[in-house]
Order: C-alpha cells, then sequence, then structure tokens
C-alpha cells in the first residue's frame, strides 16, 4: 500500500508538471489556416463554412468550447485543452510503461516523455493531435492494463485445486470481470477518440481485432464492434443533429476528395519515395525522438550519442521487448497499423506532426529496453559494487537524455510563442498602410480575410492564374506569399518583364514550424523598360527622308 502511495505522488507530481510546462509557454494566435478554423468552430461550429474543416473534430471542439464557458477566449480554451492533454500524455506513457515492463520503466518513461521536445511542442499547438495522442494512449494503457490482468488470473486459476465437479458452478473470476471492463472502455474511449482526431483511425481497428481475436468467436466480434460503435454514436448523432445532413455529406466528400487527390499530401499528392522516406525518417528521428539533423539545433548532437546507446541497449536486450510485445498485442497491431496508413495517407513529407500517437509508444520501449539492462537482484549480490554501477548507467543515460532534451524543448517552446510566419503576415497585412494591391495566395486567403479584412486576398489553384492574376493587377503590381509561387510562375512572370522582391518576411526554426517554416511575402512589379526602348526609333530611311 505504501508503495502504490508514493507511485501515486510521483505520477500527480509529473503530471503537474507537465501541466505547468506546457501552460507557461501557451500562444494565442493562429499559427495556420488549421488553428484558425478550429478558434472559428469555437465561436460557432458550423460544417458548411468549414469552422472547422472536415472532419470537424466534434469532441475537440466540445472540449474546447467548455473552457469557453467559462470565461476563456476560443484561443485560449483551445491551448488549455492542448496543455492538459499533453500533460495527460505523459502521465498515460508513464502508466502505459508500468503496464508494459514494470515500475522502473514507468519511472523512465514518465521522465522521458515529461522532456520530449516533441510532445512539449506539440502540446502548444492549438490543434487536435495532442488531444487525440493523449486518447489513444489512454486506450492503450487499458489494454495493457487488462492484459496483465488477465495474466494474473490465469495463474491464480492455474494455482487453485481442482473444483469439485458436484460442486455448483464457480463464480467468474473478479479479475477477469475487470478485465473485461477495462476492455469495454478501452474501445468506448477509442470509438470517442475518433472524434478528436478521425485520422488515428487505426489505433481503433488494431485494438478491437487483437481483442475480438483473443476472445474468440462471432459474439466477441459483435460486443466488441458494439464498444466502439458506443463510442462514436456519442459524438456522431450530436454531431447529425447539430448540422444540416446534406451539408454535412457535401462538405465531408468535397474535403474527403481533395485531401486525397489535391492537398493531403497523402502518397497520391507526394508520391516520391524518396519524399516519403525522408519524412519518415525525418519525422520519426529528428522530431519524434529529438535526433541530430544537419540543422537541428548543435545541443542535439550532445544528446545523439545518448539516444543511440538507448536504442543499440534496447536492441540488445530485444527479447524482453519482443516477449512483451507478444503479451501486449494491442500495442504492436495499433502502431504497425498506424505506421502503414501514415505512410500511405499522411502528409509524413511535410508534417512530422503525424508521427505523434507513435511518440508514447517509442518511449516507452526506450524505457522498456534501458530497464531491461538492470541486472537482477541475486546478480547483485555476488558483485554489488561493479553491478551497482550497471544498475545505475540506464537510468544516468536516460537522465542525461532527458536534460539535453528539456533544454531543447525549452528553446522551441521559446520560439514558438512568437508568431508563426503565417501569423506575422497576416499581421503585417494588417498593420501596414493600405493598400490597393491584391494579395495573392494559395492558402492564406481565409487568415488574412479573418485576420486582415481590410485586404484583398485572391486566392489561385495553378500557376497559370497567378501568371493572368499578376498582370491584370496593374502598373501597381502584386503582392504574393512565397507558397503560392513555384519556380515555374516566377520563370514565367520573369519573362514577361516582372520583377519579384521581398515584401515582407519573418522565418522560424522549421522544428517549430514544419511546412511553412520559410513563408515570404514577395511583390511581383512591372519592370521599367530600358531607356533605349523607351521610344521606339524611326527606321534609317524614314528619317532620312
Amino acid at each position: 500500500m505504501r508503495e502504490e502511495r508514493r507511485d501515486a505522488v510521483a505520477l500527480a507530481a509529473l503530471t503537474a508538471a507537465a501541466l505547468a510546462s506546457r501552460l507557461l509557454f501557451r500562444i494565442d494566435h493562429d499559427e495556420d489556416i488549421d488553428a484558425l478554423r478550429f478558434a472559428l468552430g469555437v465561436e460557432r461550429f458550423d460544417v458548411a463554412e468549414l469552422r472547422p474543416h472536415a472532419p470537424y473534430y466534434p469532441v475537440f471542439v466540445a472540449a474546447a468550447k467548455g473552457a469557453a464557458l467559462l470565461g476563456a477566449t476560443p484561443r485560449a480554451a483551445l491551448s488549455l485543452v492542448s496543455a492538459v492533454s499533453g500533460a495527460a500524455t505523459v502521465a498515460f506513457t508513464a502508466l502505459l510503461a508500468r503496464a508494459v515492463a514494470g515500475r522502473r520503466a514507468a519511472v523512465l518513461a514518465g521522465v522521458l516523455a515529461l522532456a520530449s521536445p516533441f510532445l512539449w511542442l506539440s502540446s502548444e499547438k492549438l490543434l487536435s493531435d495532442m488531444t487525440g495522442a493523449a486518447v489513444t494512449t489512454a486506450a492503450l494503457w487499458l489494454c495493457a492494463r487488462a492484459r496483465r490482468l488477465g495474466r494474473t488470473a490465469g495463474a491464480a486459476t492455474a494455482a487453485r485445486p481442482e473444483a469439485d465437479p458436484l460442486d455448483a458452478r464457480p463464480e467468474a473470476d473478479p479479475l477477469d470481470a475487470r478485465a473485461a471492463r477495462l476492455r469495454t472502455g478501452a474501445l468506448v474511449l477509442l470509438g470517442v477518440g475518433l472524434g478528436v482526431r478521425l485520422s488515428y483511425f487505426p489505433f481503433a481497428v488494431a485494438c478491437l481485432a487483437a481483442i475480438a481475436r483473443a476472445e474468440g468467436g462471432r459474439v466477441a466480434w459483435l460486443a466488441r464492434g458494439r464498444d466502439l460503435a458506443t463510442g462514436v454514436l456519442l459524438w456522431l448523432v450530436p454531431l447529425v443533429l447539430i448540422a444540416t445532413p446534406r451539408d454535412l455529406v457535401a462538405t465531408t466528400w468535397v474535403q474527403g476528395l481533395g485531401h486525397f487527390t489535391r492537398w493531403g499530401g497523402t502518397a497520391i499528392t507526394v508520391s516520391s519515395p524518396l519524399d516519403r522516406l525522408h519524412g519518415v525518417v525525418w519525422g520519426l528521428w529528428a522530431n519524434g525522438l529529438g535526433g541530430a539533423w544537419p540543422d537541428a539545433p548543435a545541443a542535439r548532437w550532445l544528446g545523439a550519442p545518448l539516444l543511440i546507446a538507448l536504442l543499440v541497449a534496447a536492441a540488445r536486450r530485444a527479447a524482453p521487448l519482443l516477449r512483451a510485445a507478444r503479451d501486449q498485442p494491442e500495442l504492436w497491431a495499433s502502431a504497425l497499423a498506424y505506421f502503414v496508413w501514415a505512410l500511405l495517407g499522411q502528409n509524413i513529407a511535410y508534417k512530422p506532426r503525424h508521427w505523434l500517437p507513435l511518440v508514447p509508444l517509442l518511449l516507452v520501449a526506450l524505457a522498456a529496453g534501458a530497464a531491461s539492462l538492470v541486472p537482477p537482484a541475486p546478480a547483485a549480490a555476488r558483485a554489488p559494487r561493479l553491478l551497482a554501477i550497471r544498475a545505475a548507467a540506464p537510468a544516468v543515460l536516460v537522465a542525461a537524455l532527458a536534460a539535453q532534451w528539456f533544454a531543447d524543448g525549452l528553446s522551441l517552446a521559446r520560439q514558438h510563442q512568437e508568431p508563426s510566419p503565417a501569423a506575422a503576415i497576416v499581421g503585417f497585412l494588417r498593420d501596414a498602410d493600405a493598400e490597393q494591391r491584391p494579395v495573392l495566395t494559395r492558402d492564406l486567403d481565409r487568415m488574412i480575410l479573418e485576420g486582415a479584412p481590410g485586404r484583398r486576398p485572391v486566392r489561385v489553384r495553378s500557376d497559370a492564374a497567378l501568371v493572368r492574376a499578376v498582370e491584370q493587377a496593374g502598373p501597381g503590381g502584386a503582392l504574393i506569399t512565397s507558397e503560392a509561387l513555384s519556380r515555374e510562375a516566377r520563370d514565367a512572370l520573369a519573362g514577361r518583364g516582372h520583377a519579384i522582391s521581398i515584401r515582407f518576411a519573418r522565418p522560424r526554426s522549421r522544428y517549430v514550424d514544419a511546412l511553412w517554416s520559410d513563408l515570404a511575402l514577395l511583390e511581383a512589379v512591372p519592370s521599367a523598360p530600358p531607356a533605349d526602348h523607351a521610344q521606339p526609333r524611326p527606321p534609317r530611311d524614314a528619317a532620312t527622308r
């Protein structure tokens, strides 16, 4: 009992530290169009107006609306939900590690999760990713806890004397009943989580399949499918009642088709295998695990050997990890299913945040591998001094890596408080002297309309449309956001006598803004004709006549 009380106090302290660090660096501005649409959705939820965009994230928006009812602004409400979700993810990562690999692994995983730059920065975003990760990690912990209780119940049953056949039918084991309730809770929670972030559906499908397969039979599939459907209906029914069904179907179809065919960054729109492979390595190593990369903060090169040492140690102790994976099929099945989905169906080439739900599992694996290096008690008794050093080595490695991660996360969180390049451009357009020139953009039109209402944003969907809009802008030229200006469009404008220069730019680290880190506001104006071509010369014979 005393040990459980200490663990509860330690977990509460870990969660409080995580929440304080996330709240300390919260932001109150729209970093990109997705954040803007979430804020608009908290103000007034409207499917047809993309407040927010499909699939509408009704559970996440409802949570932020709840915070707004307490007096928070829409953006402050989103920030609060993300911060609380980030702290919860740290706690559930530690709990998951304990269910998989014991108390020592729980401590190591909790420390790593608290310090992880990726988890920290994701908790500062006004997006649904962190809340989705908290839900999936909590559900996986429930699954792991259920498996552990099931093994305990099985061992206890095997140790009992054989029951007298004349006795009445024995009652169900309370541990088995509790494990069943935990599995039900996990699937209902995953169903609710689909209303937080629908793209995390592989976790729900994999857990459903693993649980139903273990229980066996068609009845198990139907029962567990009912559990998952119950969680889905908790948000789907209110969504259908609030939104006009016609708008819901039409908007979802348009957004879904666009995501997979035009702008979503899937394997269809970003088809280069090299680009997608780069997204895997850069996303998981340089972002998810805070590993060293040529353009990463210099301090990461100090932490890289520590991270590699932990990975090597985990690999050398692969047997306990493989055994844990066999004992916890929901974990490896979920990780594999989501990895395949993200690889093919998400914008991993430019947005490493799509790897977020896998990061707690990676931290659990690191912690479990480090904990397995500690020698058993009988061995320590034979050579206490040497084995004491070996026992302390994993904790020292984890502590050193966590210190480097914490410093890195602190730096990124501070940078994150400054307006993103997109938000800075909108602020510049809002505060600068009014101009009549149009602002040509591919993705920032809604942000400009909302944040700089005196401007004239024009959305261009192709290079030809952009060139045509610049030529129609007149002698004053036009302003262009750099994400709309391809190299081909730049060459076409130069060939037509337009000079392009930077009007405003405020870049920041791509480890803070992965996609638009160097976004700039450009201007394209007609070049003055050369002096000797200002007035056409008459033919020589005409001049001499």
